[in-house]
């Protein structure tokens, strides 16, 4: 026990020397200090959300043309061949014009007819008239002289140097005189109604001989079939020898000098194209610009609405290429697509305010893949972008470039 005391001592006089050494400050005892998350941000822009895509298009002539026969007969000669480019108005083939001519002629022959008989009833009717006219102006010669004396008598009647019978006698021959004339004036009345509706008759055949002529001569034409416009000739459907009749198409003529690309969307992505819309198409590794010209609005069989576009280039018709459009999707703040979070239905993305990641609910109004539009953001707020998976609400942040 002796031995032991020492010990005990020792072991006690370190104990007390322990417990009265220097204590640690109270504040080293609580929760460890909070770290700040390194974020990068985006700032929020507004502006208009849209995309590009593609689709197939089919190169067409804008216009093309079933030319037909005019006229009937036989096909005399075809004067160009497939693929031959032919000027507005240039002869593609002959018809047999035998019987074209032959009416030609009949009808050159009708008006030279009508003609002349209406000159003959012209002079006609001047000689008819010329003596009636005479007797006319004789009528109103007599009628006149029988007026004055008529007149002198009454003036010497009242004077008495003239007696009553003798006045009587002057009066008679003035009613005389004047029933010769009007008879004579209803004569050459009666005679030129007469000679005018002959006459009108006679020039409207003359009119109507003219316009058999006109008609022979455009039939006589018809039997050369030309092309309407300026094109390539893309199909020829008749060979000499065979007949055709009026209306039966001859030729196929594709204008090539102008193209149009027709192309099918969805309906919602037609309507984002009206009519005027830019496009580009591309062929051969090389860009055309194009413009929508005409839309269908209804889907077809297939749902999809048809659009075309005219093109500007020199493109082979029937081929096919890509038509490039843009479509706007929407319009409001634009952000990254990574930069939205979700839970539940809610979408969501960390603004940074006064050094705090902060949960802001928004509404996504579009949405091209990498980038969205949304409303709920302010201008100019900083966006969290890319997210750390272990950002949560109300943590303290630390923007780094």
């Amino acid at each position: 026990m002796r031995g032991m005391a020492p010990l005990v001592m020792a072991l006690a006089l370190l104990a007390f020397l322990a417990g009265c050494g220097p204590r640690r400050p109270a504040q080293e005892t609580s929760a460890p200090r909070e770290n700040n998350v390194r974020v990068r941000v985006v700032e929020a822009q507004v502006g208009r959300l849209s995309i590009s895509r593609t689709t197939g298009a089919t190169l067409a002539p804008i216009r093309e043309s079933q030319v037909g026969a005019t006229a009937s007969g036989k096909v005399l000669a075809v004067l160009v061949r497939e693929g031959s480019r032919v000027g507005a108005g240039q002869v593609v083939l002959r018809l047999d014009p035998v019987n074209a001519q032959t009416a030609l002629t009949n009808a050159e022959l009708a008006l030279e007819q009508a003609r002349i008989n209406l000159a003959r009833a012209e002079r006609s009717t001047a000689a008819s008239l010329a003596p009636l006219q005479a007797s006319l102006e004789s009528a109103l010669a007599n009628l006149r002289a029988a007026e004055r004396r008529y007149q002198e008598g009454q003036q010497l009647y009242q004077a008495g140097a003239l007696a009553q019978v003798e006045l009587v006698g002057l009066e008679a021959a003035y009613n005389q005189a004047k029933a010769a004339a009007d008879n004579a004036r209803e004569n050459l009345a009666r005679a030129q109604r007469a000679s005018q509706e002959d006459l009108a008759l006679l020039r409207l055949q003359v009119r109507q001989a003219e316009n058999q002529l006109a008609q022979a001569r455009r039939a006589l034409s018809d039997t050369e079939v030309r092309a309407p416009f300026a094109g390539v000739v893309a199909e020829v459907f008749v060979n000499p020898g065979e007949f055709v009749a009026a209306g039966q198409r001859v030729f196929r003529l594709a204008d090539t000098s102008r193209l149009e690309a027709s192309f099918r969307l969805p309906p919602e992505e037609a309507a984002a194209l009206p009519i005027g819309t830019t496009l580009s198409l591309g062929y051969g590794g090389q860009t055309y610009p194009a413009r929508v010209s005409r839309s269908s609005k209804v889907p077809g069989t297939d749902r999809l609405v048809e659009l075309t576009a005219e093109v500007e280039g020199s493109l082979p018709p029937g081929a096919s290429a890509q038509v490039r459009y843009n479509l706007n999707l929407a319009e409001g703040v634009l952000l990254p697509a990574g930069a939205l979070r979700t839970e539940g239905r809610s979408t969501f993305v960390f603004v940074v305010q006064e050094d705090r990641a902060v949960r802001t609910p928004v509404r996504v109004l579009g949405d091209s893949g990498a980038q969205v539009a949304v409303e709920g953001v302010e201008r100019g707020a900083r966006v969290i972008f890319p997210v750390p998976t272990s950002l949560s609400d109300g943590d303290r942040v630390e923007v780094v470039r």
